[in-house]
């Protein structure tokens, strides 16, 4: 079986031996990228690096290059197949390496500035683990060290294994590397962890005072970046309800007016429509979720369950979509006539316009894609994250019960009966396998398998690691205490600058479905002197509105809870709204309206 690290180090290996000579060249005119090589922990020379480049720079220009030799020799005729003209493969031989190449040199610069984005989310909550081990009795370097076993901070530990290379491969001694290291990465909270932590030892002061200092620091620098970032997701959401609501709602008005009024001379044709609202608006949904994530202050682990019930579901509601959707525009698809019926049936049954029938159909999909991915994430990401409030109040019981002189083991046996919500459960299981001899690495991976609250496994390991090192003596304790007391503000500082943003999709989503279906009412109810296709009309509009109330849903929840899982809830009430506004108005008297 062959070693996918040593086919890699065998490719490099060859893209230097014969391509050496352009990645020299390439290495020197591209200043600077060794550097965010090393800040992105590439583990590669530049010269290296660029010549692998050039290997995929000349690997692209195949393409053009046998589409220009098959062209002439009429083996594959662009002009007449495509309206290509063969003459156009020539630039493109040069242009298409040059951009794979341009890319290259930038690839670097990116991934060290993502790597950082998520570095810097980890720093204070390293220095908080330093900090509690060096209370417990460890030194700081070792404390360092040891975050190579926890898996909770994935980018520091990229960070310890960078700057044990440091020492391992130059000689220096701890310090020097952390120095080094700490130089590579452009973060003022790092930097000041580590140069000041060197700075500290050489110099003989008190560590672990300046690791306090340093880490209620970070913690007080991480509150105001949370609320700078809820600054800039409201005015995300206040972006996207332009575009999304108002936006959407003007350019429907154009399309119902155009199709009533042809005379008018202001119009978009169907196609133009089609194109805007199943390709445009959800494309643009996606773009603002996509910045949502960047704004968002995301930790490192992900609860995937619920994505991958949303993976089974969406072929199925696609499916779905084949019988209950799309036979009301073509009876070529109808497959099972016994489900378009059923939508008919309840059009009728709850009073709905005629052509509404598509949207309902619409409606129904999507909450048959969402509603398993909005229980999924209740009892996943949901559930866990209340697990929070009620370790906090236990870290600071068991400081209060430690410093009676209990030792942790029994501590944890005293509190074990008292009410912590939701840790209630895992605190008693916790306690009964202590009392077993389980071994204290074992506990946590057990408590980990059941839960993916990042905020609640950092507690735990750090109390289990304290434990497992220190005795968990009441120093390290009540110094975990504090800390999670800290993140539990933190938390409680971004909910409070996000929440509010929750009214605004619900009035958007009503107010655009609403304001929509009564135009569709007036146009088509009014005595204008024109023939207006009613049933079309309502079909060809109210079914993006289904669709589009729905990615609505999914931005908000992106953007308030940081997770597009907590989206499923809202896409499945604004679907619902959206739904409830075109039954609302249906039954309005607007003067000969819809009813």
């Amino acid at each position: 079986m062959i070693n996918p690290d040593g086919f890699g180090m065998l490719f490099r290996d060859y893209c230097y031996a014969y391509l050496g000579g352009v990645g020299k060249v390439l290495s020197n005119t591209f200043k600077g990228v060794d550097r965010h090589l090393e800040a992105a922990c590439m583990n590669v020379h530049s010269e290296v690096y660029f010549s692998m480049i050039s290997f995929y720079a000349l690997l692209s220009s195949i393409i053009p290059i046998t589409a220009l030799i098959l062209s002439l020799m009429n083996i594959l005729p662009l002009q007449t197949l495509f309206g290509i003209n063969p003459l156009l493969m020539i630039p493109l031989i040069l242009i298409i390496p040059g951009g794979v190449i341009v890319l290259g040199a930038i690839m670097p610069q990116m991934k060290a500035s993502s790597r950082m984005s998520e570095l810097q989310i980890e720093i204070p909550y390293a220095s908080m683990y330093i900090s509690v081990m060096v209370s417990g009795g460890l030194s700081p370097f070792e404390s360092f060290l040891r975050m190579k076993k926890m898996n909770l901070l994935p980018k520091m530990k990229d960070e310890v294994d960078r700057i044990e290379t440091i020492v391992m491969s130059t000689g220096v001694d701890p310090l020097t590397a952390m120095e080094q290291a700490a130089k590579a990465v452009e973060i003022k909270d790092y930097k000041e962890l580590l140069l000041g932590y060197a700075s500290s030892v050489r110099t003989g002061g008190d560590t672990l005072h300046y690791l306090f200092n340093q880490t209620h620091n970070m913690f007080r620098n991480l509150s105001i970046n949370v609320k700078s970032k809820g600054e800039t997701a409201a005015m995300l959401m206040e972006a996207y309800t332009i575009i999304g609501i108002l936006g959407v709602l003007g350019l429907f008005l154009v399309f119902v007016v155009g199709m009533s009024l042809p005379t008018a001379g202001v119009s978009i044709s169907p196609t133009q429509f089609f194109l805007f609202s199943f390709i445009v608006m959800p494309a643009l949904s996606f773009l603002f979720l996509y910045a949502g994530d960047m704004v968002q202050f995301n930790y490192p682990i992900t609860n995937w369950k619920p994505y991958y019930i949303l993976f089974v579901t969406i072929p199925l509601g696609a499916l779905l979509a084949t019988q209950i959707v799309l036979p009301f525009f073509s009876e070529s698809f109808l497959r099972v006539p016994a489900l378009k019926a059923m939508i008919i049936w309840m059009r009728e049954s709850l009073n709905f316009a005629e052509g509404t029938e598509a949207a309902i159909g619409v409606t129904i999909t999507l909450l048959f894609i969402s509603i398993p991915g909005w229980i999924a994430d209740f009892y996943t990401a949901g559930r866990d994250g209340k697990l929070q409030d009620g370790i906090t109040q236990f870290l600071r019981d068991l400081v209060e019960v430690r410093k009676g002189g209990m030792s942790p083991e029994k501590s944890l046996e005293a509190l074990a009966s008292r009410d912590y919500g939701g840790f209630s459960t895992y605190l008693q299981d916790i306690s009964t396998k202590i009392n077993w001899g389980y071994p204290l690495r074992q506990i946590y991976d057990e408590f980990s398998s059941k839960i993916k609250n990042w905020l609640a496994l950092v507690n735990i390991y750090l109390l289990i690691d304290t434990m497992e090192v220190g005795g968990g003596t009441e120093q390290s304790i009540e110094t975990l205490a504090e800390f999670s007391e800290s993140t539990q503000q933190l938390e409680a500082e971004k909910k409070a600058v996000l929440m509010p943003l929750l009214i605004v999709p619900y009035i958007g989503a009503a107010l655009l479905t609403g304001t929509t279906v009564m135009f569709l009412g007036f146009f088509t109810g009014s005595n204008l002197g024109v023939s207006v296709p009613e049933i079309m009309l309502y079909r060809t509009l109210l079914t993006p509105l289904a669709i589009h109330s729905f990615t609505l849903g999914l931005v908000t929840g992106k953007i308030v809870s940081g997770r597009v899982s907590n989206g499923f809830k809202h896409a499945t009430f604004l679907s619902l709204v959206s739904l409830g506004g075109i039954w609302a108005v249906s039954n309005l008297n607007l003067g000969g309206g819809l009813i």
